[in-house]
């Protein structure tokens, strides 16, 4: 059983959001014992954190999840580890039901350990980028449908439970074992506080594609914040300003704040034309539009904005850490993931004295 030694190393405690001097040991791919040893790799005091994890990206690289191939799945999972991001959980966005659930299918196949379904079922008048000929009723036999292809991944559902008048399409979600997310939706502050109240776990990236938020009508995105729900947020600066990321996170509960990218194909590529939900993407400067305007996804990766919420927060580093790492884990359902402690996953990243990414392991094998 390979085992890998870290001491002299500056180690991440997701519990007091801070770092402390020692390091560990890795056994079996996951972390065994938080004791300095008197002998291993000395890291020289670099700063380590638990791998980073996005729950909310539909591609990078020139793929998108929906088309991608299993080859050029896992080649993804490559370009987002290279990133720091050890678990991805693919966002699949609205296309017709067999192209969503054979995306499904190759996700699975490609070794990934959740999916998060982003299509179909959101409101007209809050689509955003997603195309209205591929928009579709809440059902719950889809339901079945995606449990079925999911297997054992974790399974998250952004939908506009609005929609969902006498609740069977929430409640088969919740059946399957699958958690949700309101999002592309045009509820009313009670009518999402009630959603919450009643098994909706999170806000899919707030602020975006819901109502605005108004002194007289807070609307779903004041329920995102004054519920005990989860609320994604992409950190570039642009799609949510940075004040209204202060605002937020002075608000929210920290345990409650996920940081996600929202990333399309084109992250980490050239401008060029792209496409995200079946529409044509135009990407220039580092921003993706659709040819009417919407804004179509982020090109950011997620450690940036983890530096970003920092900065946007005035909060030491140390703070925006657990958004981007124990907060998305325990959302999805990633229990062993997260976290540097016994028993969870090896994944962690070793970083450079101004944040950025030195070295990634996973499952304690460096990539």
């Amino acid at each position: 059983m390979n085992c890998l030694k870290i001491r002299n190393a500056l180690v991440f405690d997701n519990a007091k959001r801070g770092f402390f001097r020692g390091g560990f040991t890795v056994s079996g791919g996951r972390f065994t014992d938080l004791r300095e040893p008197e002998n291993g790799t000395d890291m020289d005091g670099a700063m380590i954190i638990p791998g980073l994890v996005d729950v909310h990206t539909h591609g990078r690289g020139g793929y998108d999840f929906v088309s991608a191939t299993v080859p050029q799945m896992k080649e993804m999972k490559r370009l987002y580890a290279e990133k720091g991001v050890t678990a991805v959980v693919p966002t699949i966005a609205s296309d017709t039901l067999d192209n969503m659930l054979s995306a499904v299918s190759r996700v699975r196949e490609s070794g990934f350990r959740a999916v998060h379904i982003e299509g179909r079922y959101l409101n007209l008048k809050r689509r955003g980028a997603h195309r209205e000929d591929l928009l579709a009723p809440l059902s719950s036999a889809e339901v079945a449908q995606f449990r079925e292809r999911a297997g054992n991944m974790r399974l998250h559902f952004t939908a506009a439970f609005e929609l969902d008048t006498n609740g069977s399409f929430l409640d088969a979600i919740r059946s399957s074992g699958a958690t949700a997310g309101l999002g592309h939706t045009d509820a009313d502050y009670g009518t999402a506080m009630k959603l919450a109240e009643n098994g909706v776990r999170s806000f899919t990236h707030l602020f975006n594609a819901m109502p605005p938020v108004h002194h007289r009508a807070g609307g779903a995105a004041a329920a995102g914040l004054l519920s005990d729900a989860y609320t994604e947020l992409i950190c570039d600066g642009f799609h949510v300003s940075p004040e209204m990321i202060s605002l937020a996170g002075r608000v929210k509960s920290p345990e409650r704040v996920v940081l996600i990218t929202d990333s399309m194909e084109g992250t980490g590529c050239p401008d060029g034309d792209y496409s995200i939900a079946g529409n044509p993407v135009i990407l220039r400067g580092g921003r993706a539009y659709t040819a009417d305007g919407a804004i179509a996804g982020s090109t950011l990766d997620l450690i940036d904005g983890v530096r970003n919420y920092s900065e946007f927060r005035n909060i030491p580093f140390a703070g925006a850490v657990p958004c981007a790492t124990s907060n998305p884990a325990d959302m999805i359902g990633l229990s062993d993931t997260g976290r540097i402690e016994p028993g969870f996953r090896a994944d962690f990243v070793v970083l450079n004295p101004d944040f950025s990414v030195r070295e990634v392991y996973i499952s304690g094998n460096r990539i």
